[in-house]
């Protein structure tokens, strides 16, 4: 009974090569007429679908406005004034009442200058921003030694069990 399934097996792996012409050594060699008729395919590139550029951000006239974005434990409500002010709250009821995280940007070229926040006195911080082509805003920290403002612009500190990358959005 097993040579029998054995022999089925072989049968069965095998019957395709030789209905192919797998076989067969002339089905191998090419002819005079396949050789006048062979097609020469020239191999072109094909482009890389190409993701729309961001801007990045030089003047603070880009990005005044309030802005949103969502963190580990809430959101992130931010108005950025035309004088550079940069405040931040966890609700727009913080933000009316005054109760907000706040500092000062300035801008060298397309580097922005973060500065005189009340938790890191002294303390400066470098970042860049850019604006997608959906309008999102999202600021790239270059140096921030200032934990709590860095939190606030552009993503959570490691080891954070929630870890988040700010990308905020425009408030009508």
């Amino acid at each position: 009974m097993d040579k029998k399934l054995i022999i089925i097996a072989i049968i069965i792996f095998t019957l395709p090569l030789f209905a192919c012409g797998g076989g067969s050594p002339e089905a191998e060699a090419p002819t005079e007429a396949m050789e006048d008729t062979a097609v020469v395919v020239e191999a072109t590139e094909v482009p890389e679908p190409t993701k729309p550029a961001a801007t990045y951000v030089s003047s603070i006239d880009q990005i005044v406005g309030t802005w949103i974005a969502a963190a580990d434990l809430g959101n992130f409500i931010a108005i950025i004034e035309p004088d550079g002010m940069f405040r931040v709250a966890s609700s727009a009821e913080d933000l009316e009442r005054g109760s907000t995280d706040s500092w000062g940007l300035t801008f060298e070229g397309e580097q922005i200058v973060a500065t005189g926040y009340a938790l890191c006195l002294g303390e400066t911080g470098y970042y860049l921003a850019e604006i997608n082509p959906d309008g999102t805003l999202k600021f790239i920290t270059i140096s921030d030694s200032c934990t709590g403002r860095l939190r606030k612009m552009d993503r959570s500190l490691p080891g954070r069990l929630s870890p988040y990358n700010l990308i905020y959005f425009p408030v009508d």
